[in-house]
């Protein structure tokens, strides 16, 4: 059964722009060599951390959005912390995704 789920996770703010994306096309291809199907991404930025990790006050923050069988995260997982970068992650189940939110608004109308 496939499952939607959120992945938010930060990365070391020393990493230039052209870094940054090549991070997040990796975790991509983490997903997606679970089987997994990437949604949508979206690059948050820059922000301060509420308290330091790995001694770095800021992080570069992204949120991935996809769906995978339940079976596959502790595999995705385990692929998101072997990348030295990723400071840290959060992956939560999903209801719906945010495209399936604003048609389900359409449709209720």
């Amino acid at each position: 059964m496939i499952r939607k789920y959120e992945l938010c996770f930060l990365l070391n703010p020393e990493l230039g722009d052209e870094e940054v994306e090549k991070e997040a096309d990796v975790v991509e291809k983490i997903i997606k060599d679970k089987n997994g199907e990437v949604v949508k991404r979206e690059l948050w930025g820059r922000k301060k951390l509420a308290y330091p990790i790995n001694k770095k006050e800021e992080a570069i923050y992204y949120l991935f959005y996809f769906k995978a069988d339940p079976s596959s995260i502790i595999e995705i997982r385990e692929g998101l912390k072997s990348r030295g970068n990723i400071m840290r992650h959060l992956i939560l189940q999903r209801k719906k995704l945010p495209g399936e939110l604003e048609n389900a608004g359409a449709q209720s109308k």
